[in-house]
């Protein structure tokens, strides 16, 4: 307004005078030689029509003798109050008529001033109808100046056609309740595109409080608009990232829950198969004191059903801890064929009654390197999964043969074993996450989606293929490559007489008593004396206090502060040099330190022709030479 035609300034409402004038009124001001800081208090109906001002919130005016033009004043509102008031001046035959408005009158008072407005103002009768546009909004939507006939509602043509429904509603909404409104919409322009525009409507009311006209008035909020997008877009990508968090965080806590189960199941299981070994062990050791009792070979032949039995219950007490035991992968070449027939009746178990399994062998089979129990448990794991695809009722093959392969990086004479089965099968995006850690397309309580990657990192130590072929309601094919290896060199030892013992002195350090006085048993039988002790320290002791012994047999998991491993060290440091026989379970918890240890271990369950042949080893052992037996 600084440099607008229309006198114009604002007042102060604590001393009532000027505060802000701009040239036009200081020029008007100077005519009428008034001061240029204008107090109102030195005129009198300038006072007056500024009091009723705020008195009523609406425009009032006002003369001055011997000054040309009506001085206008209108409160300036916020938050519902009046913070100052503003003036203008117009020529004398803008004055409007003293009497009541009946309808809108277009003054040039208005014009001038509106007019003069950087923002786009609009005029509406009482009923609704836009009869004027400002110069800013005119030349904004038709880029001229010049007066337009709006009789026909021609400003309809530049609102958006989308905030057409709006518009009207708050137009509407002002008629019905004569109140401010405000709303909302895009404004096409002359060059083309719309613009958003915030709009707000209020009535101008007479003394007596009847709407003479309605003003209108557009601000520009397009970067509004766009800040608000991009923040509506931002919150939207947020939520997302919430929503999609929230869902992670389900499923870490499910797989967190699963892994407590597995830990738990782990630990239940562990705690079985150790107990099972030690009773397999006591058992063994029993059958080889009656074996060597025995001397009618009907009745030998008995004992070799026990010990072979034994063995076999020593696999299934390695099978209760599966890939959840931390027992090391051992790879030794083995002949394929002999290892599926050695699980067949496990793999139909697992197949159930009600499937059709069908096993096919070719003969000439080549070698493989595997380590036989995670060798069991990809297969029975995948047999599982084939009855589970067949709901219990379909056809599955097991196929074992000889297969020459060209895949990159895997050339060369492989052995294939499949899985194939006539069940649900799988699309693409099923089968592309098939080998992701606790990915599981089965009912809760059915699936724990760690079966197949524990599959694949089997194979992945084996230095093998895996391949997988599926169609949506035909069925799936599972083949597994493994490497043809050289046969195994060593020989089966011919069997051989139990080695017997030349009364040395035996050390047994054994907290189970059923264990310790089995194996007591067995050494005194095989021609040893023997000293007992139910925890490593007891038998340091012993040691310490004069006790000559030749060897000590322990087991490596003890309850206390001593380990037997820490006692033989113990006693070497102090120059004691005795051998030491460790005997533990495959799925204990040292097993893989042990397995590359120093000592001498022997895995439960163990038979007695063992047990004596590697206390007989040891006793009779290059003391400059260490060994390790593995059974």
């Amino acid at each position: 307004m600084e440099h607008a035609a229309l006198p114009w300034g604002l007042l102060g409402l604590s001393q009532l005078q000027l505060n802000f004038a701009n040239k036009a009124l200081q020029a008007h001001l100077q005519s009428c030689r008034l001061p240029p800081s204008l107090g109102l208090s030195l005129h009198g109906p300038l006072q007056q029509a500024v009091e009723n001002c705020l008195a009523s919130d609406m425009e009032t005016t006002a003369r001055l003798p011997a000054c040309p033009g009506i001085w206008h004043f209108t409160p300036v509102m916020v938050e519902g109050k009046a913070a100052a008031v503003q003036c203008y001046v117009l020529p004398e035959a803008a004055a409007p008529s003293e009497g009541p408005a009946s309808g809108l009158e277009h003054s040039d008072r208005f014009e001038v001033f509106l007019d003069h407005l950087p923002y786009q103002v609009w005029i509406a009768t009482p009923h609704g109808e836009v009869t004027w546009l400002n110069k800013a909004l005119t030349q904004y939507a038709y880029n001229h100046s010049r007066r337009l006939d709006l009789r026909e509602g021609i400003w309809i043509d530049i609102v958006h056609p989308d905030d057409l429904a709006s518009v009207n509603a708050g137009l509407s909404r002002a008629l019905i309740t004569e109140k401010p409104t405000r709303y909302r919409l895009r404004i096409k322009s002359h060059g083309g595109p719309y613009h958003w525009f915030f709009a707000t409507l209020a009535p101008v009311k007479n003394r007596e409080g009847q709407t003479q006209y309605w003003v209108g008035a557009n601000i520009g909020i397009d970067g509004i608009k766009q800040a608000e997008d991009q923040f509506r877009d931002q919150i939207a990508t947020l939520k997302h990232q919430l929503k999609r968090g929230h869902q992670e965080l389900d499923q870490a806590r499910a797989a967190l829950a699963q892994l407590q189960k597995l830990d738990m199941v782990s630990k239940l299981s562990a705690g079985v198969a150790h107990d099972l070994n030690n009773l397999l062990f006591i058992t063994g050791l029993h059958a080889g004191l009656l074996e060597k009792k025995l001397h009618e070979p009907e009745h030998r032949e008995h004992v070799e059903v026990i010990h072979d039995t034994i063995k076999k219950a020593g696999r299934l007490a390695s099978q209760l801890t599966g890939f959840s035991s931390r027992k090391p992968m051992e790879l030794s070449a083995a002949d394929p064929g002999q290892l599926v027939r050695d699980i067949e009746q496990l793999l139909r178990n697992a197949v159930g009654a009600e499937a059709e399994f069908q096993l096919h062998m070719a003969t000439g089979l080549w070698p493989i390197n595997v380590d036989r129990m995670f060798f069991e448990n990809s297969l029975i794991n995948l047999c599982i999964n084939a009855r589970d695809a067949v709901n219990g009722r379909g056809h599955i093959r097991v196929s074992v043969e000889n297969a020459l392969l060209n895949h990159g990086g895997h050339p060369g004479e492989h052995v294939m074993i499949s899985v194939s089965d006539d069940g649900v099968g799988m699309d693409e995006s099923v089968r592309a996450r098939i080998f992701e850690m606790f990915f599981t397309t089965k009912p809760d309580g059915k699936g724990a989606g760690l079966g197949l990657p524990m599959v694949k990192n089997f194979m992945d130590h084996a230095k093998g293929l895996i391949e997988v072929e599926s169609t949506r309601g035909r069925g799936s094919c599972f083949r597994l490559y493994f490497p043809r290896a050289e046969p195994s060199s060593a020989a089966k030892p011919p069997v051989q007489a139990v080695a017997e013992g030349e009364q040395q002195t035996i050390l047994l350090i054994e907290n189970n008593l059923d264990m310790r006085n089995a194996m007591a048993m067995v050494l005194y039988e095989l021609g040893y004396q023997v000293a007992t002790a139910y925890k490593p320290e007891v038998a340091l002791r012993y040691i310490n206090s004069g006790l000559r012994v030749d060897l000590i047999i322990a087991t490596a998991r003890m309850p206390g502060q001593l380990s037997a491993m820490e006692m033989h060290r113990q006693l070497k440091a102090e120059q004691v040099d005795i051998p030491l026989l460790l005997t533990t379970g495959r799925n204990c918890e040292q097993a893989a330190d042990l397995d590359s240890s120093e000592y001498t271990v022997l895995f439960k369950p163990v038979s007695m022709p063992d047990l004596a042949q590697a206390v007989h080893d040891l006793l009779h052992r290059d003391p400059a030479a260490t060994q390790s037996l593995h059974q």
